[in-house]
């Protein structure tokens, strides 16, 4: 690191910096254990099988708190819970609260009239057809034939190879709402 513009006073010092800056690659770790320890303080607890799930449990219901990269989903039965849950968080970070769930990492959710909750991928499958060139497509009434047998031989190669594993991978993150696809994914895979 070098000294700012205009501030040399001896070019054997440079600045400490009291918070990390938000360009640099230990950002987001050292975001995250801030936030892993606000929510330890809390009373949360991160789940063994996925350490950016943190839970708290008391006598009457359960907090689930997801966080990715930098988008959060709290769901609990009360309201209430909640709500006071993002004041003690706006104390320590800078947050948004965008109301009631409408759209988490590719996932459309719509909430039906008697208050249950449809999850839908249409806008990632809709934008997953566009890069891969397929939107004008003609539609068949079935998936995939079971007996096809995929191989190497005797086809031609893809045009762009990273391209082609890109949309694949894709496919799988579809499979999140879409479990009747995951036969033609696994061949395609």
């Amino acid at each position: 690191m070098l000294q700012p513009p205009g501030f040399e006073t001896d070019s054997q010092l440079v600045c400490k910096l009291h918070k990390e800056i938000y360009e640099l690659k230990q950002a987001p770790r050292s975001w995250f254990q801030k936030l892993s320890h606000t929510l330890s303080s809390l009373d949360f607890s991160s789940t063994k099988s996925d350490s950016s799930l943190f839970i708290k449990t008391d006598s009457h219901t359960t907090l689930f708190f997801l966080v990715y990269v930098n988008d959060i989903l709290i769901t609990r039965s009360s309201l209430s819970v909640i709500q006071s849950l993002i004041i003690s968080l706006q104390q320590h970070f800078g947050l948004k609260d965008l109301g009631r769930l409408h759209y988490f990492l590719g996932i459309e959710a719509l909430w039906t009239s008697n208050g249950s909750l449809h999850l839908s991928q249409t806008k990632y499958i809709k934008d997953l057809l566009q890069k891969s060139r397929i939107l004008s497509s003609k539609p068949q009434p079935t998936l995939m034939i079971s007996s096809i047998r995929l191989t190497r031989d005797g086809t031609t190669i893809v045009d762009d190879p990273s391209l082609y594993r890109s949309i694949v991978g894709s496919f799988q993150y579809i499979l999140t709402t879409r479990s009747e696809l995951s036969y033609s994914v696994n061949k395609v895979c």
